[in-house]
């Protein structure tokens, strides 16, 4: 039996930055649940921070970016070629904020 693709989780409990930002971000993130894979995109182009990774959804929405706590680490990762993805593990509705928390893990 061929071994199954594992992952560590390198991050916990980071809050996903700009989703104040997300034009609609409320309907875009009603039916996110725990558990669902945010991608990870280098934004290495971005002018106002050079370690910005963006986080997206299933469906490639950009819904905000790595939170400037542990973007340098996972930047850093990503430039080394390892592959890595969010996971989300709480949503939460504060006010007109949208606030969302996510894993990083690093993937086999």
């Amino acid at each position: 039996m061929a071994n199954a693709a594992q992952s560590i989780c390198v991050v916990e409990n980071t809050t996903v930055a700009g989703t104040r930002h997300i034009p609609d971000v409320q309907s875009i993130t009603a039916k996110y649940q725990p558990g669902d894979r945010l991608a990870l995109r280098r934004d290495d182009e971005n002018p106002f921070d050079p370690w910005a990774v963006g986080v997206h959804d299933g469906a490639g929405q950009r819904i905000g970016y790595v939170s400037c706590e542990c973007n340098e680490f996972v930047a850093r990762l990503m430039d080394g070629g390892k592959s890595v993805e969010g996971r989300l593990t709480a949503k939460e509705q504060i006010g007109a904020w949208t606030r969302l928390v996510m894993e990083v893990h690093l993937n086999d």
